[in-house]
């Protein structure tokens, strides 16, 4: 897979902040998969987080929708492949615990 880049944001990271930024460029393709994982203040996988996705541009922010991550804190979306778009994503506590 000749165009896959991974970005870590630990939660050390955020240094008490609630949004993190990072560019990422990627060859060819009109879509990407933007994934990630979720990890709470322990470092351990979150399950069940809802990461909400927005596309910010010049012309206007979009809301895309949400994902609920998995039992091991993943996510995944694919999204437009845009140089004007930036992707935005909040991170909410599980609404559910077992």
């Amino acid at each position: 897979m000749s165009s896959y880049t991974e970005l870590i944001i630990e939660p050390k990271n955020f240094n008490d902040q609630n949004i993190a930024q990072a560019a990422i460029t990627l060859e060819s393709s009109f879509e990407v998969l933007l994934t990630g994982t979720v990890f709470n203040s322990r470092c351990e996988t979150l399950e069940g987080a809802v990461v909400m996705i927005t596309a910010a541009a010049p012309w206007g922010e979009k809301d895309l929708g949400y994902v609920i991550t998995n039992q091991y804190g993943e996510f995944a979306i694919v999204a437009e492949k845009n140089s004007e778009i930036d992707y935005r994503f909040d991170i909410y506590e599980p609404v559910l615990t077992s």
